[in-house]
């Protein structure tokens, strides 16, 4: 598995530009539209979903992005694996949502992260059937172009909701007074809080390459994750390919604060 990197690590390794990673992940996600509708699914060894498209689209990413960061480690959802020298590691999710890829939803996502140390620094999540890309480079996200307010700034006028895992209704007590919305992909999940549209979001036990791309997209707009049971998330206790121990929020820390007691106990297993 890649490494944190060395302290005296001298090697020139400048991180590519949002137009360089959006435009990458614009490849990708044309490259599994080619697959959308159209595939066969497998089960993993955890039960969970894989395709063609998976294994092909993140192929793709390790190419392009690895040529851009040698130096980088990499860590893929499906496989990819490369040691690296220096502070950076490009995580990969190359199909976010694969239930829904295969179910034929436009809610899954191509998403890149790139952490440093264990801090997510760039990030791209790039949703295709529904021409959004949010994207995070330098402490500052946007959203088509457009930049991201921080969070806390005015609502957009809609009923509020939060954004769940989709065993949410099984394995908690919620008594959020709002929505609640499951739409198939952990990475959109934490999108929608980091363009403010979702007060909140409670993830599933989740893997760093669900959280280090949208992660860096949260940070700029001041939000970041937490554990229901309390605590911050050390997104690099996770780069070994483990779930988080513990369900995940994402929002601002305020929110999460008063989100909390409204979202009851665990009463399940992941």
């Amino acid at each position: 598995m890649p490494t944190t990197g060395v302290p005296d690590y001298t090697g020139d390794m400048s991180l590519p530009s949002r137009a360089e990673l959006e435009a990458i992940a614009a490849r990708a996600g044309a490259q599994a539209l080619q697959h959308f509708r159209r595939v066969t699914a497998e089960r993993k060894a955890d039960s969970s979903l894989v395709t063609a498209a998976d294994r092909e689209v993140e192929a793709a990413l390790v190419a392009e992005l690895g040529a851009l960061l040698p130096d980088a480690g990499i860590l893929g959802e499906e496989g990819a694996a490369r040691e690296g020298r220096g502070p950076y590691r490009i995580v990969l999710d190359p199909i976010d949502g694969t239930a829904a890829f295969v179910a034929g939803l436009g809610t899954w996502c191509v998403c890149i992260g790139v952490l440093e140390e264990a801090r997510p620094i760039a990030g791209v999540v790039h949703l295709p059937c529904l021409g959004e890309t949010y994207s995070a480079v330098g402490g500052a996200a946007c959203v088509n172009g457009t930049p991201l307010a921080s969070l806390g700034a005015a609502g957009t006028g809609g009923d509020r909701f939060i954004v769940t895992h989709a065993h949410a209704h099984r394995r908690h007590r919620i008594t959020y007074p709002g929505k609640v919305r499951s739409l198939g992909s952990t990475a959109y999940h934490v999108a929608l809080v980091a363009r403010g549209v979702a007060d909140g979001a409670l993830l599933g036990h989740a893997h760093l390459w669900d959280l280090a791309g949208p992660g860096a997209i949260l940070a700029a707009v001041g939000g970041g994750y937490e554990y229901l049971g309390g605590g911050p998330v050390d997104l690099g206790a996770l780069a070994d390919g483990r779930r988080a121990p513990d369900y995940v929020l994402a929002g601002a820390p305020a929110a999460l604060a008063a989100l909390r007691p409204l979202l009851g106990g665990r009463t399940g297993s992941p």
